[in-house]
């Protein structure tokens, strides 16, 4: 019974650890991003109208950003 216990444990260890470093190399690839400078009257103005909005400011500046590209593809 040890025996057992320890390979599912050793097996539960390693399926935890693929998971885990899968979930890392993921969020390694997301969160890469550039630097830009924005004014912080607009940033806070940006803030507060996804908060009265009642969105996520990281989701909506993803959507932007996408909807803008779609835009531009689509125009040629």
């Amino acid at each position: 019974m040890d025996i057992l216990r320890t390979i599912v444990t050793t097996t539960a260890s390693v399926v935890t650890w693929e998971l885990l470093k899968r979930k890392d190399e993921r969020e390694n690839q997301t969160s890469l991003y550039r630097n830009i400078k924005i004014k912080k009257e607009l940033m806070d103005e940006f803030s507060a109208s996804c908060e009265k909005a009642g969105v996520d400011e990281g989701f909506q500046l993803k959507k932007l950003i996408t909807d803008f590209n779609d835009k531009v593809a689509s125009q040629g």
